[in-house]
């Protein structure tokens, strides 16, 4: 039961409000980013091609390390934008719980396509 103007939290949010998932969300995220840009290097320097179609055209023309700073940039971004919402939003929790998911997909992809 919830009190007047306030909403209703369900068992599955309280979970990621806790430090302890809210730690192993933010670990995994950057974890995985990390693995990302590891397994895109080996792959890329055993001459395979890049699968992300947003990515693979920056390698192309600005080259690899132009597009590892775009993407630091962009995970450094993120991690401010949680930093400053997780308080007052604390939904915000689920966006990162699933941007580490289709990340850690992207890593499988990545280790399918080395072996």
């Amino acid at each position: 039961m919830s009190l007047p103007g306030h909403v209703a939290v369900g068992p599955r949010l309280n979970g990621l409000n806790s430090r302890l998932n809210q730690a192993m969300i933010l670990t995994a995220f950057v974890g995985f980013q990390a693995l990302d840009s590891l397994t895109t290097h080996l792959g890329l320097a055993l001459q395979h091609q890049e699968l992300n179609r947003i990515m693979a055209p920056l390698m192309a023309t600005q080259g690899e390390l132009a597009a590892y700073a775009v993407k630091g940039t962009a995970v450094a971004v993120l991690l401010a934008i949680l930093m400053l919402m997780y308080r007052r939003k604390p939904r915000v929790w689920h966006a990162y719980h699933v941007a580490a998911w289709i990340t850690a997909f992207g890593v499988i992809i990545n280790l399918v396509q080395l072996i």
